[in-house]
């Protein structure tokens, strides 16, 4: 092999000797052609050579570009714009890419592009970064290659809209001197992607006192690619991005140690709390450290280690999200990113960022909206969802939302869940517009409730749906009150196997928000006309719901009631008896005598006399016998004031309601008694499922037999205990719980003044002028203080049970 290398050499350059002789004579010439092209001016960049043009008016020669370079290197003749009136040259390697006499210059950074490894030209644009740089910044991020190398020429101004994320990129590829551009002074740069800084040819030239604009620039020269160190654009980010440490905040205020990394995430209070981020303990984003506030502040963390990565704060209320989506792009698998948003970060968030963020498992950042904040941490490659993640929204009305602040513990890799986690609240525009439009509803609409989802609950037990009473119209009949409305319509929709379409309001077509709220809870509405008494109201409101069904029963919903969870549940154990029971004309979900000291019998129901309205439901056959046609006879007064249906039946009553109304206003002094029967508290249940106990004993026959065999067994009340009734001092005691008690009185002139009486005594509900509530056969059962307890009057049938050495209560002498 040698030999034959050194015939070679010989039989071609004629020995070794003559080889060194035409290399050192190549040297020379290149030298010498240097040395002839070399401006007085000229420097050196590394391996590259520029010379100023002293008159940049001469023509320019195409076939080098004015210049002559040694072998591998590649001419250039850059002029900058001249005040606004002439445009920029650009010629490389003997070719002019860019100028005013091939029209594709114009106002801002003129660039071509140049492939770094085949040395062609693969691209030129002008970016007006007088007005935007967003385009450029999207295009050097996103579009150009490593290695590419590119020679800018600036014409008129390019430095009004170049913010730091800009003149960040431009030092990712060599430059050092962009931060001294100033308005409508001069710049050249020839840069490399990847290039370390300051091994780019730049050059910049300043204004001069008075002057409106700088001179132009003009230079021309040899470079060699690459023009530098070229390192990878990811390593160099970091080194450019410095990244301060802040205060310290000792496990970042988690309580208990952390197996990962401890993190808080604070949004700020409206715009004059700053956020902050907490990493292991320190705040790595706060007031005045690393630029922190309006917008998404960002935190990445590198994937493995944890260490820091990188810092940011886009303004996405300002400025849109192009920066923010490149820099996700550019994440490595495993990195971590943790943000935080602050006053506002919506208002010119772009999908591209939308789909990056879900991407790394956000659920919830395409719901955000004008000043909601949100924090959330993803990661680069999870699969699924992440659950560190939370958003707070602002009001209807754009007032600030709730802060979130948060510490967490993250661990090394966050496992995603398929399904979206529930977020702790989600947006409900529907019942935000309604909230714009009326005003009235203070209490439906309140910051804390007006994203609440209006949703059906379903049945746990399958088995009941199909009872009767899941299949029964319901008839809201509303009042004055706004917000008394709202409430109800959230309570009934709140009951278990509520089917929305069978709820109907009774709507007065002048109040035309009560039709939109019922819409809103995707309910029906009847429209009644306008009527000057609820009276008149609800009877027009019940005849037009018979009218509209063929249901066997009507559920009833009066005006200002809260149901409680347990209402269909309660009705739908009532429903046999009902169906079996002709005497039975309904059922009440109101117990006159359900006051705290009264009631508390849950699983109690007894068969009434009256017909306590409020939340009831009523018999077809009933209304169609006794109410039909006849409402202004039978149901004159308000419900609770004594319907007179014609024929005798009863209605069957919890002893613990299922209702609660609110207090009663009136205007009428002659309305006091409503203080007694609504102002007193109440007691209603409180659990979501109560089976009754007597549910099987509520027909006639059976109730009555049980009622005998209670009343029978019960112990005689000590008479004694009576001395107490009136007394502020003390309170009429039980012998025993868990017990019944009977007590029998006379009850023999037409005011019943004995047992008006005792249910003054015993806190039962007793007003002059007015009949007693909650009686049956003339007798009052009630449960007082752990006890049951039996009024038993002269006038009741039960009497009869009485043994001959019980005494009777015939007087009562209250304190």
């Amino acid at each position: 092999m040698w030999r034959r290398g050194r015939r070679f050499v010989k039989r071609t350059f004629g020995g070794y000797k003559p080889l060194t002789i035409w290399v050192l004579l190549a040297l020379a010439i290149s030298l010498l052609l240097l040395h002839w092209n070399r401006d007085p001016k000229g420097t050196l960049n590394g391996g590259n050579i520029v010379w100023d043009v002293t008159d940049g008016s001469k023509s320019l020669s195409e076939s080098a570009c004015g210049v002559s370079c040694s072998w591998g290197q590649k001419s250039f003749y850059i002029k900058t714009g001249t005040d606004k009136s002439v445009g920029p040259t650009i010629c490389y390697n003997g070719q002019i890419y860019m100028s005013d006499e091939k029209k594709n210059v114009g106002r801002g950074i003129n660039t071509l592009f140049i492939d770094g490894d085949t040395h062609q030209v693969v691209d030129k644009k002008t970016f007006d970064t007088y007005t935007e740089e967003q385009s450029f910044l999207q295009y050097i991020q996103l579009e150009m290659k490593e290695r590419t190398v590119v020679i800018m020429a600036s014409f008129d101004e390019i430095s009004y809209s170049l913010k730091d994320e800009a003149k960040k990129w431009m030092k990712l590829m060599g430059a050092s001197q962009i931060e001294k551009v100033k308005f409508r002074e001069s710049y050249i740069l020839i840069g490399q992607r990847g290039l370390k800084q300051g091994h780019a040819i730049e050059f910049v030239q300043p204004k001069k006192d008075g002057e409106q604009y700088a001179s132009s620039l003009v230079k021309k020269g040899c470079f060699t690619m690459p023009l530098g160190p070229v390192e990878n654009i990811a390593k160099l980010v970091a080194e450019l991005t410095e990244i301060k440490s802040g205060s310290e905040l000792v496990n970042c205020d988690l309580k208990t140690p952390c197996d990962g990394t401890p993190v808080q995430v604070y949004t700020g209070d409206m715009d004059n709390k700053m956020p902050h981020i907490c990493v292991a303990g320190r705040m790595i984003m706060e007031k005045n450290m690393n630029n922190a506030g309006r917008g998404i502040n960002t935190v990445v963390l590198h994937g493995d280690s944890k260490k820091l990565k990188f810092v940011a704060r886009f303004d996405t209320y300002e400025q849109n999200s192009t920066n923010m989506e490149n820099l996700l792009k550019q994440l490595h698998e495993g990195d971590v990113v943790i943000a935080v948003v602050n006053d506002d970060g919506s208002k010119k968030l772009g999908q591209g960022a939308i789909r990056e963020l879900n991407a790394l498992g956000s659920s919830a950042i395409q719901n955000l909206r004008f000043r909601d904040v949100w924090y959330f941490v993803g990661q680069k490659g999870i699969q699924g969802f992440t659950e560190l993640e939370e958003i707070s929204f602002a009001t209807y009305d754009g007032d600030w939302p709730k802060p979130i602040k948060k510490s967490l513990c993250l661990p090394n890799s966050i496992k995603g869940v398929k399904v979206a986690p529930v977020m702790s609240g989600s947006r409900n525009m529907e019942k935000r517009e309604f909230c714009k439009k009326f005003d009235g509803y203070n209490e439906f609409c309140d910051a804390e409730k007006v994203d609440e989802q209006l949703e059906t609950v379903p049945l746990n037990d399958k088995s009941k749906a199909s009872n009767e009473i899941y299949k029964t119209p319901i008839l809201i009949i509303p009042g004055l009150d706004h917000n008394a409305l709202a409430r109800t319509l959230e309570t009934i929709l709140s009951q278990p196997g509520l089917r929305p379409e069978l709820v109907t309001v009774a709507v007065d077509e002048q109040a035309l928000d009560h039709g939109e709220l019922t819409a809103l809870f995707k309910f029906n509405n009847i429209s009644l006309g306008t009527l000057p008494r609820y009276e008149d109201k609800m009877n027009s409101a019940i005849e037009k719901m018979f009218s509209q069904t063929e249901s066997k029963y009507v559920i009833v919903i009066e005006e200002e009631i809260i149901l409680q969870s347990d209402f269909l549940n309660f009705m739908s154990q009532c429903l046999p008896a009902l169906e079996a029971d002709k005497s039975l004309f309904g059922v009440s979900a109101f117990n006159y005598n359900g006051f705290e000291t009264t009631s508390g019998d849950r699983g109690r129901v007894n068969r009434m006399e009256d017909f306590p309205g409020l939340a009831f439901l009523i018999k077809r056959s009933v209304f169609e016998s006794q109410m039909k046609g006849a409402m202004d006879k039978c149901c004159q007064k308000r419900s609770w004031d004594s319907w007179t249906l014609k024929n005798s039946g009863e209605m069957l009553v919890p002893d613990v309601s299922r209702v609660f109304r609110l207090p009663y206003q009136s205007a009428n002094d002659g309305d006091s008694y409503l203080e007694n029967l609504f102002y007193r508290p109440r007691l209603t249940v409180s659990e979501d499922i109560v089976t009754l106990k007597n549910a099987n004993s509520l027909t006639s026959t059976l109730y009555e037999e049980e009622m005998e065999k209670e009343i029978k067994s019960s112990k005689h009340f000590p008479l004694k205990e009576l001395e107490k009734c009136g007394s502020k001092l003390e309170t009429i005691e039980l012998p025993h719980k868990d017990e019944s008690f009977v007590l029998y009185f006379t009850d023999k002139d037409s005011k019943r003044t004995v047992f008006h009486e005792l249910c003054k005594c015993f806190g039962l509900y007793s007003a002059a002028g007015k009949p007693l509530k909650g009686l049956h056969r003339g007798s009052l059962r009630f449960y007082y203080r752990g006890g049951t307890i039996f009024l038993v009057g002269s006038k009741s049938p039960y009497f009869e049970l009485k043994p001959d050495t019980v005494k009777i209560v015939d007087k009562l002498y209250l304190q």
